[in-house]
């Protein structure tokens, strides 16, 4: 253990396992149908809670996989968890409806749902529509239950603070920077922030504005291997710019399947 006394491991795109005292969390479990790595759910050593920030195809593929192997609790929008209980036809009781704010404390973390709105997609393309897009991904096309996830996933985002027994506090974003969220997070300082890579002059420079300005000391990107394999040049752009701005701030470039002690 560091400084922070946390325990983060990078799974895929957005799917972090993290270790909390005696409780470990997963985010968002799209891991084994990633293309851009060999990891699989069987890398996750223990989940007894999964937060989900939306339910697109690309964060939820290996909820059925670990609801089967550790029963966790689920931790989703509130839209998102009726549907995720039909789809899974998991226990009720285990599904948490996570409204904006609310905070849940399991003693060895507390765990805070933040209202988010999903990146601009397909320039800014009408819901049935983009929908529709979204849908023709091969995923959806072989699994009617991760399609019918698909219109909750486009209309609703959480985003998560977690907050440990000793006052670490790490923030779990994927959002397009917009004033109202810029001010949302500038109140919570988290000293750990894992922020979806910035690609691009003006999203870049952005993305670090909304790390200095909510107080980071420490990044960790996530979905840069979205595709296929991840991008080097676009991960290293984004250090640079944030150790520019935050120069005595940290930036780690997570490897799959491997633990980052803070």
């Amino acid at each position: 253990m560091g400084k922070y006394n946390v325990d983060i491991k990078w799974l895929a795109v957005t799917s972090f396992e993290m270790k909390f005292d005696d409780l470990t969390v997963v985010s968002d479990p799209y891991i084994t149908e990633c293309v851009g790595t060999d990891v699989t759910y069987e890398a996750v050593e223990n989940c007894d809670i999964i937060t989900l920030g939306h339910a697109h195809w690309d964060h939820i593929t290996d909820i059925p996989r670990l609801c089967e192997k550790f029963k966790p609790l689920i931790l989703c929008g509130d839209m998102t968890a009726t549907p995720l209980a039909k789809w899974l036809n998991y226990t009720p009781s285990y599904i948490y409806p996570m409204y904006p704010n609310l905070e849940l404390d399991f003693d060895s973390v507390k765990i805070r749902a933040l209202f988010g709105r999903h990146k601009v997609a397909r320039g800014g393309m009408g819901f049935n529509d983009l929908c529709d897009v979204i849908c023709t991904n091969e995923l959806c096309q072989a699994d009617a239950g991760i399609a019918s996830m698909q219109e909750v996933g486009t209309m609703e985002y959480r985003n998560y603070l977690f907050t440990t027994r000793n006052g670490t506090k790490i923030l779990l974003w994927g959002n397009d920077v917009t004033p109202e969220q810029i001010n949302m997070c500038r109140a919570l300082q988290p000293d750990i922030a894992i922020l979806q890579r910035a690609k691009g002059e003006k999203e870049l420079a952005q993305t670090v504005e909304f790390a200095a300005q909510i107080g980071c000391k420490v990044v960790i990107p996530h979905h840069h291997d979205f595709t296929k394999v991840d991008d080097p040049a676009v991960v290293e752009e984004f250090k640079k710019a944030f150790l520019a701005r935050v120069p005595d701030g940290t930036f780690i470039t997570p490897k799959h399947g491997e633990w980052i002690h803070l």
